[in-house]
């Protein structure tokens, strides 16, 4: 059973699959994370629709033109819409390096590793308006072991999250190290010995799945990152390209990413990041699906 792998039956019905058999089991809460609509503005409209889908819990990408961090007023906005729609708050995706390159916890430069850690200090501030969260990063800019300045880099990174996650624990919020499918964090080994120095009960790991399949088994990177994983970046590919395809699109073995969510005892949400809005209204019952439901 461990090595089936979940196929679509056609191409064009996303919920017509082989479907194997699983003893009955409690579902998880079934979250998606609005990259889907990452272009428009975060508006209570765009938060209906995920409703709308069955969503029950949410992951706000900072990627919405109209998301600022040091917007209090838009802030409040948020939770009243969140609060009218009954949804549930799981993490918010920050990409501060997007928005500012020179972001950087692991620089070496003391002024811009300073900044770094003020503007993570002011979107720790923004999830704590919003009740508390996970805030989930991968800028994580240390270079491969054995190159120039990996050690000192760390160090910096380390220290930088550190600072980030005491302010963070006040307010509630949580902190999530990613995984991306090329660089350092790509091995989840690494993650994991960045975690264990780090050592901060609010700071752990997101498992992205699609990115870990670019380098190497999803499920044996969940079983690695053990009681470290806090939150989950669930999409599909075949292997070569990120591509966010809806679980059983790719060639992810699906069974044995569940079985790898059992073995640890992860009972947070099951959370997706997809790249089509289309693929919304099937999240439901692919999750169901996947889950054994």
């Amino acid at each position: 059973m461990a090595g089936y792998v979940l196929v679509p039956l056609c191409t064009n019905c996303v919920l017509c699959w082989t479907r194997p058999t699983f003893a009955k089991r409690r579902t998880m809460k079934i979250g998606a994370s609005t990259i889907p609509h990452r272009q428009s503005p975060l508006t209570r409209e765009l938060l209906k629709v995920y409703v709308d889908a069955g969503i029950e819990s949410l992951e706000l990408c900072d990627y919405h033109p109209n998301l600022d961090f040091d917007d209090a007023g838009f802030c409040g906005l948020v939770a009243d819409w969140l609060r009218e729609l009954g949804l549930h708050l799981n993490s918010i995706h920050i990409h501060l390096r997007h928005r500012d390159p020179a972001c950087d916890l692991a620089s070496l430069e003391s002024a811009q590793h300073q900044r770094a850690i003020n503007a993570h200090l002011t979107a720790v501030d923004f999830a704590a308006e919003l009740g508390g969260c996970i805030l989930v990063t991968h800028d994580i800019v240390i270079p491969e072991p054995g190159e120039p300045e990996s050690v000192s880099r760390r160090a910096a990174f380390v220290e930088g999250i550190r600072a980030v996650g005491a302010h963070a624990e006040a307010g509630g919020v949580r902190l999530a190290l990613e995984n991306l499918g090329s660089g350092y964090t790509r091995e989840p080994e690494r993650l994991v010995s960045l975690l264990s120095e780090i050592d901060m009960s609010n700071v752990g790991a997101v498992i992205d799945t699609g990115h870990r399949h670019l380098s190497g088994d999803p499920g044996a990177a969940l079983r690695k990152v053990g009681e470290y994983l806090m939150t989950l970046h669930l999409h599909d590919n075949h292997g070569g390209k990120d591509e966010h395809l809806l679980c059983g699109r790719g060639a992810i073995d699906w069974v044995d990413v569940m079985q790898a969510l059992r073995d640890v005892g992860y009972d947070g949400v099951f959370m997706y990041e997809i790249s089509r809005p289309e693929d919304l209204p099937a999240l439901v019952e692919n999750a169901q699906w996947i889950q054994g439901g």
